[in-house]
Parts: structure tokens; C-alpha cells; sequence
């Protein structure tokens, strides 16, 4: 990441990095996945996103990683005619 700082989109101040958090994507969620357990996450994979929070009005952001920007770009790339 290049900088620990982001300007907030709601008031203009600095909002700072506070870590990188991993979502949980995909996958079975609900009453099925009572039913099969650990098979429902056979699909399942890790977004990291880069969490900011703006210490003068609260706004938390989040933005992607180097890593998952590159993939995006290649699945973007991959789709074009």
C-alpha cells in the first residue's frame, strides 16, 4: 500500500489505515450449509480490502489490494471482445 492516508469522501479530512481485513465470499450460507458443514465452503474464497477509518467523522472505507486489483484487471482484460 502507498499511503496510510485516504482523503474521506464524506469530509475531506485524512482518514487513516487501520489493517487489512479478509471477506469471506462464495460459498453456502443458510440451512444447508447446517446440513453438508464444511462442504459448504468448498466455493468460498478470501477478499482482502484495506480498511480506513476517518477519525473526524466516523466514515469507515474500504479499498482494494494491490493483489486484488490486478486480479480484477485480468478478469476485466479476459471478458473484453
Amino acid at each position: 500500500m502507498s499511503s496510510n492516508t485516504r482523503r474521506c469522501s464524506s469530509c475531506g479530512r485524512d482518514a487513516q489505515f487501520v489493517y487489512t481485513a479478509e471477506f469471506r465470499v462464495g460459498g453456502t450460507s443458510g440451512g444447508i450449509k447446517l446440513l453438508i458443514g464444511e462442504w459448504g465452503e468448498l466455493g468460498e474464497k478470501m477478499i482482502p480490502m484495506y480498511v480506513f477509518v476517518c477519525p473526524n467523522c466516523g466514515k469507515v472505507e474500504l479499498y482494494a489490494t494491490e493483489d486484488l486489483r490486478q486480479r480484477a484487471a485480468s478478469v476485466a482484460n479476459s471478458r473484453q471482445p
